[in-house]
């Protein structure tokens, strides 16, 4: 072999492996995608925003660090639909990769919005009813999450614990809500069974809620509030009616207890949100949506507000009292934690 050809063939090897090699040493070098998840919520209140935090905390702890590994997109429509569908179609637009989505009408923009961008939604009372999804075990669709169906029928049963002689029970919610209408149906059905009468207020939004809590001072002996978004965005107006008018106002959410109701039983929503991330997890591993099942929420609890007891003029010892036998028959059934404020 010639001088000349063995510098030839010497040439050719080395392009070959510059081929091979350097491409592979570029994709080595660069930089990680960065993913982009959109958060959107229907309103501003502590039970969703505790969902939004819990679910970026547990998301750090399982190593999708803000800003470096994950971005997310934070949207809130204020109550408004069109705003849910605007954010929902501007999410699209910019190709997130996937959608979070809590609370039921922002959840039913997000899946009117896209059938290929993964959506994992949090806060859901009914996700067949609402129609998020065919099947609680495999969706048919991108869509999988958690619901937060609340325990309404042990809800009335503690009021009913707690107020023995009482007769009406009021309660407030949005009657275009689906999550809504579910939860007044299992109440009303819990008020017969238990011989309450149960008052019904609607709303279309949340600034009718004070009117609506107004409406039921002489009628009732508590009032009851669900998981109703427009109703718990707007809860210091209702706590401002039961206490100026010593009504026990029993409340879905422990988170928004502080706010001065009396007692509350139900989810930890930011626990809540740290149980929606190991799903969001999986599908951005490479997992389907509609391979995963819908969850539920778990870790109940009981919270009790002795502040307001004393403000509404309610006997400390016989609500303890009272606590204590309920809480005793929910600890038969399973895990449920129990949570003092004031005294």
């Amino acid at each position: 072999m010639s001088k000349k050809t063995k510098l030839l063939t010497t040439l050719i090897v080395v392009v070959v492996v510059i081929c091979i090699v350097l491409p592979t040493y570029f994709l080595y070098l660069a930089p990680e995608k960065i993913l982009t998840i959109g958060i959107t919520q229907i309103v501003d209140h502590p039970a969703l925003n505790a969902v939004r935090d819990g679910f970026i905390d547990e998301m750090t702890e399982q190593g999708y660090i803000k800003d470096k590994d994950v971005i997310y997109d934070l949207q809130n429509a204020q109550g408004d639909m069109a705003t849910a569908n605007t954010i929902a179609q501007k999410f699209v637009s910019e190709g997130v990769d996937l959608i979070l989505s809590i609370a039921t009408p922002t959840s039913q923009a997000a899946v009117n919005a896209t059938t290929t961008i993964p959506i994992v939604f949090s806060a859901i009372t009914d996700p067949i009813g609402a129609g998020l999804v065919k099947n609680l075990e495999s969706s048919g669709n991108n869509v999988t999450g958690i619901s937060d169906l609340t325990p309404v029928r042990k809800q009335i049963e503690l009021i009913k614990e707690m107020l023995p002689d009482a007769e009406a029970v009021g309660t407030i919610y949005n009657s275009a809500e689906a999550n809504s209408v579910l939860t007044n149906k299992l109440a009303k059905e819990a008020c017969a069974d238990l011989r309450l009468k149960l008052i019904e207020a609607t709303v279309s939004s949340s600034a009718d809620v004070l009117l609506a809590a107004r409406s039921l001072v002489g009628q009732v002996d508590a009032i009851y509030v669900s998981t109703d978004n427009a109703t718990v965005s707007a809860l210091d107006a209702v706590v401002q009616v039961t206490n100026e008018n010593n009504i026990p106002l029993i409340l879905a959410d422990p988170t928004t207890l502080e706010k001065g109701a009396l007692v509350a039983l139900g989810f930890n929503y930011y626990q809540h949100g740290q149980q929606t991330a190991p799903i969001v997890i999986k599908i951005l591993e490479g997992a389907k949506p509609t391979d995963i099942p819908v969850e539920f929420a778990k870790n109940v609890q009981l919270a009790i507000n002795l502040d307001t007891a004393k403000e509404i003029g309610m006997s400390e010892s016989l609500l303890l009292s009272a606590i204590g036998r309920f809480w005793g028959k929910l600890a038969k059934e399973g895990n449920v934690d129990l949570m003092l404020i004031g005294g």
